[in-house]
């Protein structure tokens, strides 16, 4: 079974998965979204779930918080949609993962050590972001 590893943004959601054996996380999308309206994220994932015929068994979901462990407006958005996920998606279990410097690390990491411009890392930080969350709770826990 694979994990998803989602790195939700105001407007953006970085969508990441696993290999079946959960050894390797890969980018699937940056997919943007308006109006931080979450059940266009719900529906997104659906058709995840349906493209990978529901060999889905958790979701890793960045969770946002300040240096000192407060919750900031990110963090409130969060537990908003996590809510809406477990709704929709009964049987798989929702992990928040905290995903502090995942994109300032994945940026300059991209920046850096890729040598990419600005405008292509814009396009791709948060599915690169998901990419970092979801690797982190796969070195962590296998």
């Amino acid at each position: 079974m694979r994990a998803l590893g989602l790195d939700l943004g105001t407007k953006t959601m970085g969508i990441a998965i696993s290999d079946s054996l959960k050894i390797i996380a890969s980018g699937l999308e940056n997919f943007e979204y308006c109006d931080n309206d979450l059940s266009i994220c719900v529906n997104k994932l659906k058709e995840v779930f349906h493209k990978y015929q529901n060999d889905i068994d958790t979701i890793i979901l960045g969770y946002p918080k300040g240096l000192h462990n407060q919750k900031n407006d990110m963090t409130l958005l969060v537990e908003k949609f996590c809510p809406m996920l477990e709704e929709e998606f009964k049987n798989i279990k929702i992990i928040y993962w905290d995903e502090r410097n995942s994109t300032v690390n994945t940026t300059s990491l991209l920046k850096y050590s890729a040598g990419l411009k600005a405008s292509k890392i814009k396009k791709i930080k948060d599915k690169m972001s998901a990419v970092y969350i979801l690797q982190d709770w796969i070195d962590n826990h296998f």
